[in-house]
């Protein structure tokens, strides 16, 4: 450790540590612009310049390592002098229009102007005229007279991201930051170029001229729309949520945000979101509508029993409404008949969980299906973090296609959907073939799979000293083998991170529900056979997010009495008797559970639209139908003593090992799917330019034998049903698998299952 003193405070860092962040350690505040801790050193602005003792001039303390018993001064004539000097040069061509700009009241350049620059600038000449308002893409706008150069944009998506999209065009005073060749930037990352611009340079055009500092409110809250949550910073305004940055937490997060989470908030006043009730089919007041679905419930209840009632909880909903639900079905309606709604079959033993650190401190990881750039993008950018910090990074994939890419390379192990499991297994028994959990997997053999690839990943488990793991669920017996593969790893570090949704069920399985697949599928069977009587989905939408449609319609015709709390209009709304509106992350406040199994707390920002209600409001009148005493108090803590924001861990039982079997190699086609967090079903107006059209990918070679040209629409038929899928070109997809991603309303992949297909050209046309 290095021991230096900073305006008379002494403190102890690391070798290597630079000025400024040994300063923010001691709660000193020095200028910059150019510098993020992120980002690495510049030196580009100047802004951040100190006095140090001994040395002969002032230093920047962005570029300046500490050195043992150095002595800082962070202010003082000298200091104020050189930090004028640099402001009154980056005010000559500054247009004064802070009353008209949306960074005013926010911006670094207004702030360090009226602690050190000068009261009046000297120049006299005119100012230099340069774009104004010029798009970057649809979301982001370019004032090029604003711009101070610091170069945090075009550093952040050249070598943070790996995208070079943005560059310093022009010299001397005619540099300005534009998009690589005039196109626009495309990256899912673009939108942090907003939060990094010191000044208003860089604008959201969504938020464009919409609010100012002071008449606004920003509240903490957290992105539900993925299983990342990301932390963020809503604004609101005049009942409406009308920005979203990203909010970093020290030693956990930068705040980074996809683009579908900084710009998809709109969903909350979409039009289609429903803010008022259906009752048989006919919009209705809120209040009817409840006393009616309470008096099915009181109907149901006492004719069929309690156990006739079940209630399945799903979308975007806090961990707090589904802990009221959960005791209002067991206490009030007296059912156990409560489940998660799952889009993949596969389940993560809480004691496998690991977080975000295991990513940053991992020396391997595999990613098992997942392309996390698609499914969980900032988790894309904590992999290309660590490979900065740790280029001996070992990164495998096993999928039934292609996980490189330009970003971030992959060594992917290729095999056929549903048989990762068994290629896992396979690698595990050249590692330990003796060890009773390897063989209680009973490995099936599979086809496709060399031994070469095979022993690639036996090294990696064998090898690695913390291995962690990305998997996308879609394999219900990847769970056997991953505890296998705990199991054979002994003390060494063995982490997973599930990528799959709602992006709240651990938070669902918290607050007492069920978040394994097979008592879901139970009650659809159960309705189905006639033994359900009456079906409340809280926020879930089965039609679209279980994997056997089929079984969910079956249940859905079979079922008296089917009620639906959501946010927007379920799939299959004719079957409904009752929908009911539900309020949104950011009108109630509530606790989210993430892929770590971190608790992350929301705040309100906006009050709910129109007639929808908190949980709370809905139970507390169907309790009152059932004449039953019912008491909801906002005690319960989701948070434990003892394992602190994250939930209380479990240990894996290593024994719960059940044999393995692999999915037959297909034949011509095969469908494969995964997530797409650009499109998850939420819509949003503001992000339909991003939305794909051909949502489908074929390799280059199907698509030639099909004759499939750039983009073009097939007919994929599985068992007896048939789906139109708009695809694209895709050389990054294996040949033999077309691409579905999942949850995609007019592309309904859980309609025909994966698997074999007949894949033909046809002549339908996506729509917009």
């Amino acid at each position: 450790m290095i021991r230096l003193t900073i305006d008379d405070q002494e403190i102890s860092v690391p070798e290597g540590t630079l000025i400024a962040d040994a300063a923010a350690k001691l709660g000193i505040d020095i200028p910059v612009y150019c510098y993020h801790e992120a980002l690495g050193p510049l030196g580009a602005c100047r802004m951040c310049l100190v006095q140090v003792e001994k040395m002969p001039k002032l230093a920047t303390a962005c570029t300046t390592a500490v050195s043992e018993g150095m002595v800082v001064h962070t202010s003082g004539p000298a200091v104020d002098k050189g930090r004028k000097g640099v402001l009154e040069f980056l005010l000559i061509n500054h247009p004064l229009d802070c009353p008209v700009c949306d960074k005013g009241g926010e911006c670094f350049l207004q702030d360090y102007t009226f602690q050190y620059g000068p009261p009046k600038g000297r120049f006299e000449e005119p100012k230099i005229q340069k774009v104004k308002d010029g798009p970057i893409n649809e979301f982001i706008l370019v004032d090029q007279e604003r711009c101070v150069l610091c170069q945090r944009c075009v550093r952040f998506m050249g070598e943070y991201v790996g995208e070079r999209q943005l560059l310093l065009d022009g010299r001397g005073v005619e540099t300005v930051v534009a998009t690589v060749d005039g196109k626009p930037a495309t990256s899912q990352f673009s939108g942090n170029v907003i939060d990094l611009c010191p000044v208003g340079a860089l604008l959201s055009v969504p938020y464009h001229h919409k609010a100012r500092p002071w008449n606004i409110e920003r509240e903490e809250a957290v992105c539900t729309l993925c299983p990342v949550g990301c932390t963020t910073l809503n604004t609101g305004r005049d009942g409406h949520i009308v920005r979203v940055e990203g909010r970093p937490v020290p030693d956990r997060s930068w705040g980074w945000l996809c683009d579908r989470g900084r710009f998809g908030y709109d969903f909350a006043v979409n039009a289609d979101r429903v803010t008022g009730s259906f009752l048989e089919g006919h919009p209705e007041a809120a209040a009817r509508t409840t006393r009616q679905v309470g008096q099915w419930l009181s109907e149901t209840v006492s004719q069929h029993g309690g156990n006739s009632v079940a209630f399945v909880v799903g979308g975007l909903h806090s961990t707090e409404e589904a802990y009221q639900l959960n005791r209002f079905a067991r206490e009030v309606v007296k059912t156990d008949r409560l489940a998660v709604s799952r889009d993949v079959p596969g389940y993560l033993p809480r004691g496998l969980n690991g977080t975000f650190q295991d990513l940053d401190e991992a020396d391997a990881v595999m990613l098992i299906g997942t392309d996390p750039y698609e499914a969980v993008p900032v988790v894309h950018l904590r992999l290309r973090d660590r490979v900065r910090a740790f280029p001996k990074l070992k990164l495998m994939g096993l999928a039934p296609r292609e996980l490189a890419r330009e970003t971030l390379a992959v060594d992917t192990v290729v095999t056929h959907g549903g048989q990762e499991a068994a290629v896992l297994g396979a690698a595990l028994q050249l590692v330990a073939p003796e060890h009773p959990a390897v063989q209680a997997l009973q490995v099936p053999s599979v086809d496709g799979v060399g031994q070469d690839r095979l022993q690639a990943l036996a090294e990696v488990v064998a090898e690695s000293q913390h291995l962690t793991l990305l998997w996308d669920g879609l394999e219900a017996d990847m769970e056997s083998v991953l505890v296998a593969l705990k199991a054979v790893r002994g003390d060494k570090a063995t982490r997973v991170l599930p990528t799959w949704g709602p992006s709240n069920w651990r938070g669902f399985e918290r607050a007492g529900f069920s978040a394994h697949i097979e008592d879901l599928r139970a009650i659809l069977e159960d309705a189905k056979a006639g033994k359900i009587q009456m079906l409340v989905l809280w926020g879930a939408d089965l039609l679209r997010e279980f994997p056997d449609r089929k079984l969910v319609e079956a249940a859905y015709q079979a079922v008296p009495v089917l009620v639906a709390e959501s946010l927007f209009p379920p799939a299959g709304r004719e079957y409904f008797k009752a929908i009911l509106p539900a309020t949104a992350p950011g009108e109630v406040y509530g606790t989210y559970v993430n892929m770590e199994a971190r608790l992350q707390v929301a705040m309100p920002s906006v009050q709910p639209p129109g007639q929808a209600r908190p949980t709370k409001a809905y139970i507390t009148a169907w309790a009152h139908a059932l004449k039953t005493p019912f008491v909801l108090q906002d005690d319960w803590d989701p948070y434990d003593d003892n394992s602190g924001d994250l939930v209380p861990w479990v240990p894996v039982d290593e024994n719960a090992v059940n044999p393995i079997q692999a999915a037959p190699s297909p034949e011509g086609l095969e469908v494969i799917t995964g997530a797409l967090v650009i499109e998850n079903g939420i819509p949003s107006d503001i992000l339909k330019p991003r939305i794909p059209l051909y949502p489908g990918r074929i390799s280059v070679s199907d698509a030639e034998r099909l004759g499939v040209q750039e983009h073009g629409t097939v007919a994929v038929s599985r068992n007896g049903e048939t789906i139109q899928v708009p695809v694209e070109v895709d050389p990054r997809l294996t040949p033999g698998r077309i691409f579905i991603p999942l949850g995609m309303p007019l592309v309904p992949v859980n309609q025909i299952g994966v698997g074999a297909a007949q894949v033909s050209v046809s002549e339908e046309v996506p729509s917009a």
